[in-house]
């Protein structure tokens, strides 16, 4: 029996620091315990600019500056970090970021921490869809 079809739309930054990727692992959901792109669900009414915004400060305490080169993805997701089958549409968008703020969290329900990682030492399987996404597409440069 195939699992009910979900669907998540998420707006995500690539954000460097010294040459090292921003992300944040996270404490539940579909990518449990894996490294994500700091972002998430855009509120009634916000743009994606202004989703970017809140949720920089929200996840790493970083405060937006500019955001270039977005980049639209659908991602189908058919097993969550655990194993377990699923059937989601991970759908958003991405774009590289700049800011200021040290990358830090102090409590958000979903992440545990933020991690700053060299991304060409980052392998796939420790990410979620979109930052793996990110990275095969090379919109995280250097990876």
């Amino acid at each position: 029996m195939r699992a009910r079809e979900t669907s998540h739309f998420g707006i995500y930054g690539v954000l460097l620091q010294q040459g090292r990727l921003v992300t944040v692992r996270k404490s539940r959901g579909p990518y449990e315990g894996l490294l994500d792109l700091p972002g998430g669900t855009p509120e009634a009414g916000e743009s994606p600019w202004q989703t970017l915004r809140r949720e920089l400060i929200e996840e790493v305490g970083a405060r937006l500056i500019s955001a270039q080169e977005w980049r639209t993805f659908a991602l189908h997701v058919v097993r969550s970090s655990r194993g377990v089958p699923i059937n989601g549409w991970h759908r958003g968008r991405v774009a590289r970021v700049r800011a200021t703020g040290r990358a830090d969290v102090t409590w958000v329900e979903d992440v545990v921490g933020v991690e700053l990682i060299e991304p060409h030492r980052l392998p796939l399987g420790a990410c979620s869809a979109p930052l793996a996404w990110a990275l095969r597409t090379h919109l995280v440069r250097g990876a």
